[in-house]
């Protein structure tokens, strides 16, 4: 099979025929120009302070899950960069949340040391300095001993904005900032059939790579490596006939079908093994099915609301290429879903709180719980088969090693290259960055950055 033509508007539609203004609809296509990136971006510590500065402190960033807090004055820590927070839930209500800079008014020690922990007070482990978990001072440790006009504010701890969607806990260091909901843009309308909400995590980690944490994160909104890097999902992934949409803010999506044959795959006739494993997934034979590889997509489909109905869950609000299909949302600056009916897989990439060549790498699957043992997790999702799925038990969060087991296959095979990356960025002869096409999303989100970069936001 010859590869189809590069489309004039530059990017395929998965759903040609979707209705002006849908989930589903190709976006207009955005003219983001030709120019060449300079590298210094991916390892300056001026360029790195500058970010800080203009784009980190003005954005709105993932610090976590809501279900991680669900009793009064159980909290979180988010790092990021040079800062850290905690995130504390201060009463009963969905929304009863709020985010302070995790530090003492006295001498500037953490309050919080854990990622996780509940309390009743914030107290400083140097003085005993201690704090209400709403924020406000507790107690100053012999006040009697400070000159009224040192402590007579009173100090709270320093708040930064936190809001809510979807059960996802987002803080803002800007207090001018503009809601959530509008930063996201088309986004929160695009994700709601996805239920992100009723959402669980069954699988947590964290580790550290020896890039910028920019050179990680444009690794996943983009497929162009996919025929060098992962040539083994070539056979049930359609790495080329992408719908890429480009939105305000930053954001971007590609539309990656699944249960089709790449065109950069050499066997185009068979119903190959891939196929045949998520037509299984799917809860349909694939000894049984007898249609041609381009059938399989539709068979999926078909074959996934039948198996939905049998497990008691709702799919009515999925388009067809919703059930089969990787939506592939880049949400500005440093996150990835790929959101699917069963889950949401989540990337996080975070600046090193000193170092611009290295960055931490957050992974987070999440899924709607079914309580069914013979249910597995789409294999695409990563999720070692040994994984709980009912919900009903938070899985620890695991650090590990840079090249350790547990990222799942595909995510390790882009991690590797991440190191040698970091290293030829920096070459002489290297000039910048030449974004094809296929990398549209980079090219619109570094000109993003640089509207930060330049004061324009």
């Amino acid at each position: 099979m010859k590869k189809p033509n590069f489309p004039t508007s530059r990017s395929f539609s998965l759903e040609p025929n979707a209705s002006a203004g849908s989930p589903s609809a190709l976006s207009p296509y955005v003219d983001n120009g030709t120019d060449i990136f300079t590298t210094e971006r991916y390892h300056d510590i001026e360029f790195a302070r500058k970010e800080w500065t203009h784009m980190w402190r003005k954005t709105w960033s993932l610090a976590g899950l809501a279900s991680d807090i669900p009793n009064t004055g159980d909290y979180f820590k988010y790092d990021v960069g040079p800062e850290s927070f905690i995130v504390v839930r201060t009463g009963s209500g969905d929304h009863d949340i709020s985010a302070f800079y995790n530090v003492c008014h006295h001498r500037g020690n953490r309050l919080i040391f854990d990622d996780f922990g509940s309390v009743d007070k914030f107290v400083c482990a140097f003085h005993l300095w201690s704090w209400n978990i709403d924020g406000s001072l507790l107690n100053i440790q012999d006040r009697e001993t400070f000159r009224e006009e040192v402590v007579c504010d009173n100090p709270p701890l320093t708040e930064v904005r936190c809001e809510i969607w979807q059960g996802l806990v987002f803080i803002n260091m800007d207090p001018d900032a503009a809601p959530l909901l509008e930063f996201l843009d088309v986004l929160p309308e695009h994700l709601a059939p996805f239920n992100i909400a009723d959402m669980t995590i069954i699988k947590d980690l964290q580790t550290e790579w020896p890039c910028n944490w920019k050179i990680a994160h444009d690794a996943f909104v983009e497929v162009y490596h996919v025929q060098s890097v992962h040539p083994e999902i070539l056979p049930f992934l359609n790495d080329y006939q992408v719908q890429w949409d480009l939105y305000a803010n930053g954001m971007s999506r590609m539309l990656l079908k699944f249960g089709e044959v790449s065109p950069h795959f050499e066997d185009q006739e068979a119903v190959n093994e891939g196929l045949k494993a998520l037509l299984d997934e799917a809860g349909v034979d694939p000894e049984a099915y007898s249609g041609e590889p381009d059938g399989v997509r539709k068979a999926i489909q078909q074959g996934k609301r039948e198996k939905a109905r049998r497990l008691g869950l709702d799919y009515s609000a999925f388009t067809d290429n919703q059930l089969t299909d990787d939506w592939n949302y880049s949400i500005f600056p440093n996150v990835t879903f790929n959101a699917h009916p069963e889950g949401l897989l989540i990337q996080r990439f975070r600046p090193h709180a000193r170092d611009p060549q290295k960055s931490v790498y957050d992974l987070m699957v999440l899924i709607h719980p079914v309580d069914d043992p013979k249910y597995r997790v789409p294999a695409y999702m990563g999720v070692e088969d040994d994984v709980a799925i009912s919900g009903k038990v938070r899985p620890e969060r695991r650090h590990i090693a840079y090249g350790e087991e547990g990222l799942g296959m595909v995510i390790s095979q882009d991690a590797v290259m991440m190191g040698h990356m970091q290293q030829g960025v920096q070459s002489h002869g290297y000039a910048g960055a030449r974004y094809s096409e296929q990398e549209q999303q980079l090219r619109h989100w570094h000109l993003e950055l640089a509207r930060y970069m330049n004061g324009e936001k």
